[in-house]
């Protein structure tokens, strides 16, 4: 069974994650450009003023290297999603199982409702056996990890009510579903694998910055490699939070379409209120996660019809009750969006 799962979510992943799978593919560019780099710099010979080899052999290294960091990367995820790095990733999380009859009595027929919904209108997920966890934490949050893990924390079991548990539990299941825990599993390795690659460099170069000689050379090449990185690193970052944020958007988008929707909305809204989030920068909001949650409630109400979406043109004032890219009288582009409660 493992294998069709892996299937789907490697199909959903490539599919809804394009700005995870292009990152991911940039990574192993540059990790496997910067080994090939140092391993034909370390065949230099000092006596002859030239490299030990030719093109061809380098082109090999450079493969090679590739190759190595790809299967390095596949078994990582190969054990990251078994059952064995599912428990891990648990453990690392402070996720537990329902230990106490009152968890098992109260949280169990909420999840079971939600997975049984779930798997009507999705069948496949039948096969990844998802379960109900606890972390002890007051913070109000849930999570899904992996491919077979939803939680939530105790503080979000005493702030939701049970109707609005499960709209939140339904949000969770969407994660797993849209491939979206997949997606944190393979960039979180691959992260760990280019920060390895860039640990191992910077090792390198502070020992020849050692050397009297090459000290004040490699200081600077440090403060370029630094910019370099930060430049390389900082777009890929705004990229992969966008992705994240239509993430979110679309879990919220299943809790709709299985009949959440509106415990979702109530949930958010309790949720806004103990929010304690203060006014963010341009950069936290670039790099942010997830949506602000009054921008989800108002995506959420429209989608369940308390709130209707009107275009009016700003050129001829024409109204458009659907979302539109142009005006359907005049052709102009300048748009105004109206949201308006019903």
């Amino acid at each position: 069974m493992k294998k069709e799962i892996y299937a789907k979510v490697s199909k959903d992943f490539f599919k809804k994650h394009k700005a995870y799978s292009v990152c991911s593919f940039i990574y192993f560019l540059f990790a496997g450009w910067w080994f090939g780099g140092f391993a034909i710099f370390a065949k230099f010979d000092t006596e002859r003023m030239d490299f030990v080899g030719g093109e061809v052999s380098d082109a090999f290294m450079f493969l090679g290297i590739w190759l190595g960091l790809w299967l390095v990367h596949f078994l990582s995820v190969e054990l990251a999603t078994s059952r064995v790095g599912e428990k891990l990733m648990r453990l690392f999380n402070g996720i537990r199982r329902l230990e106490t009859a009152e968890e098992k009595e109260y949280l169990q027929p909420i999840f079971n409702e939600v997975y049984l919904k779930a798997k009507e209108s999705d069948p496949e997920l039948a096969d990844f056996n998802i379960g109900i966890y606890v972390i002890d934490s007051m913070t109000v949050n849930a999570c899904a990890v992996g491919l077979r893990t939803v939680a939530v924390t105790k503080g979000a079991i005493q702030a939701f009510s049970a109707e609005q548990l499960k709209g939140v539990i339904a949000h969770e299941v969407a994660h797993i579903l849209n491939a979206d825990t997949f997606a944190k599993i393979k960039i979180l390795i691959g992260n760990g694998i280019f920060t390895f690659c860039i640990m191992i460099a910077k090792v390198i170069w502070w020992l020849i910055g050692r050397i009297p000689a090459f000290r004040n050379p490699m200081n600077t090449v440090q403060m370029i490699f630094d910019a370099l990185i930060f430049a390389f690193l900082f777009p890929m970052m705004i990229v992969m939070a966008i992705s994240d944020r239509k993430a979110e958007r679309r879990a919220d988008s299943y809790a709709v379409d299985i009949g959440y929707g509106e415990d979702l909305v109530e949930a958010l809204y309790v949720l806004e209120k103990i929010s304690l989030k203060g006014i963010e920068g341009m950069i936290a909001k670039l790099l942010s996660t997830h949506p602000r949650v009054t921008s989800r409630i108002e995506a959420l109400e429209v989608q369940l019809g308390i709130q209707e979406i009107e275009m009016r043109c700003i050129s001829c004032d024409k109204r458009h009750t659907k979302k539109v890219n142009f005006c359907s009288e005049c052709g102009s582009h300048s748009l105004q969006k109206i949201i308006k409660v019903k």
